[in-house]
């Protein structure tokens, strides 16, 4: 799956009108994650966002692990994490994550991301929109754990 192919599928991106999604798979950049491997941990600076394309990625606020079972774990291609790369410079991590199995990801950083999604109003609304869904929809399912 290439990167255009992941953000289309991604609940995240799919609103968005093709000619959008090519410029911002023109600031993407591909990255394999080995088993265990960590991604970022609490208190690292926030500035890139992550899709995951292939494997799977577990979010915990304490000890992580490579266990695929646990409910913060980032399984579905185009789902979305480290968000708060978004908020602009100066963000930590307020939150771990690790590799649960070999893992591509697809990383942007948070500010380009952004200053695109200004030459582009409505897209950028929708995006907004539905980053505010997704966060609310993973807070509630990590909270009922």
């Amino acid at each position: 799956m290439t990167t255009s192919d992941v953000l289309s599928r991604s609940e995240l991106f799919c609103e968005l009108q093709a000619v959008v999604l090519r410029e911002i798979a023109g600031i993407c950049r591909e990255v394999k994650v080995s088993r265990g491997e960590v991604i970022f941990r609490i208190g690292d600076l926030s500035t890139d966002v992550f899709l995951l394309a292939e494997g799977s990625v577990e979010l915990g606020y304490g000890t992580i692990s490579a266990d695929e079972s646990k409910p913060g774990t980032i399984r579905e291609p185009g789902d979305f994490f480290g968000w708060g790369a978004l908020a602009g410079e100066g963000n930590y991590r307020l939150i771990n994550a690790m590799a649960v199995q070999e893992t591509r990801l697809i990383i942007v950083n948070g500010m380009e991301l952004m200053n695109l999604l200004e030459g582009h109003p409505a897209a950028g609304f929708r995006f907004i929109r539905k980053l505010l869904a997704i966060i609310l929809n993973r807070i509630v399912s990590m909270a009922a754990t």
